[in-house]
């Protein structure tokens, strides 16, 4: 049995259908290696899931995504700023028209995307734009977790760094000024004073031209770390919303056990004295009955 094939259809399936499927293949796999390859496959979480079907429903635009993120990295690299500036809103407009794709997709087939459940996809789309490992493990469809970005690295949604395929990437680097070297050839003869200033001003505007060039290197790298950092804020402000909005829910059911607790430990003691008092009547009854009988 193909277990790449296997693979590959058990991620297009949804994730209530993964794990009988895969038992199902390793049980008829035949073959004990493939059928232990099999069962080690992971149930893609609900943001793989949906990058899954993503690269199965649009690949044209998944294809687009990384050949765009292999743009911007050389832009980086070589300290293109124009290209930087026309590429970086493509890089969000195609990144929302992706999230889009999917959502939609998702709803044709009854399935309700959730905002979280967005954004994860989002950072996967972005992680994969940054790094060509994380691109081609999105390109494979064969996601079992969301990806993100944080800076030193991808990560998957534990946090954990995330498993990708190595690859290395092309270096494009910007050409750095040719050093003027020394003339070895005869002095020639002094000029006048006008070509000599025309000269050290000549010369002046190529230094000066090399150094903006060097300047404006180190410029696009400060803006490049600067998006990536704003980007890291933007993942944990939103973070700390969805955590604010769950802590205050869980106040909200913990305020209504307390009422509920407090209900039935009035209830409790209610039941207690009343249980009390047929007890008195009980042996007082007794009482009465073993004197009667006496």
């Amino acid at each position: 049995m193909d277990v790449d094939q296997v693979a590959v259809e058990l991620y297009g399936l949804g994730p209530e259908d993964f794990t009988a499927a895969r038992n199902l293949a390793a049980k008829n796999a035949g073959d004990p290696r493939a059928a232990e390859a099999i069962k080690a496959l992971r149930k893609p979480t609900l943001a793989a899931w949906l990058a899954n079907q993503l690269v199965r429903a649009d690949p044209d635009g998944v294809h687009q995504l990384t050949e765009l993120g292999e743009q911007l990295r050389q832009a980086h690299l070589s300290g293109d700023a124009p290209a930087l500036r026309r590429l970086t809103p493509q890089r969000h407009e195609l990144v929302r028209a992706l999230v889009t794709t999917a959502r939609d997709k998702a709803r044709a087939e009854g399935r309700t995307v959730t905002a979280a459940v967005a954004e994860r996809l989002t950072e996967t789309l972005d992680a994969a734009l940054v790094d060509p490992g994380a691109a081609q493990l999105l390109r494979s469809g064969q996601l079992t977790s969301a990806l993100r970005h944080v800076g030193f690295g991808v990560v998957d949604e534990s946090g954990e760094p995330a498993r990708l395929v190595p690859v290395k990437p092309r270096v494009v680097r910007g050409k750095r000024p040719t050093p003027v070297r020394k003339a070895t050839t005869p002095p020639r003869p002094r000029r006048n004073p006008l070509q000599q200033r025309q000269a050290e001003l000549a010369a002046r505007v190529e230094q000066a031209a090399a150094e903006y060039a060097e300047a404006e290197a180190e410029r696009v790298e400060a803006e490049a770390v600067l998006d990536a950092n704003q980007h890291h804020l933007a993942d944990l402000e939103t973070t700390i919303e969805r955590l604010t909005d769950e802590l205050e829910q869980t106040r909200d059911r913990l305020k209504a056990v307390r009422r509920e607790t407090a209900r039935l430990q009035r209830t409790l003691d209610r039941a207690t004295r009343n249980a009390a008092a047929a007890q008195r009547r009980r042996d007082g009854a007794a009482e009465q009955l073993a004197r009667f009988g006496s």
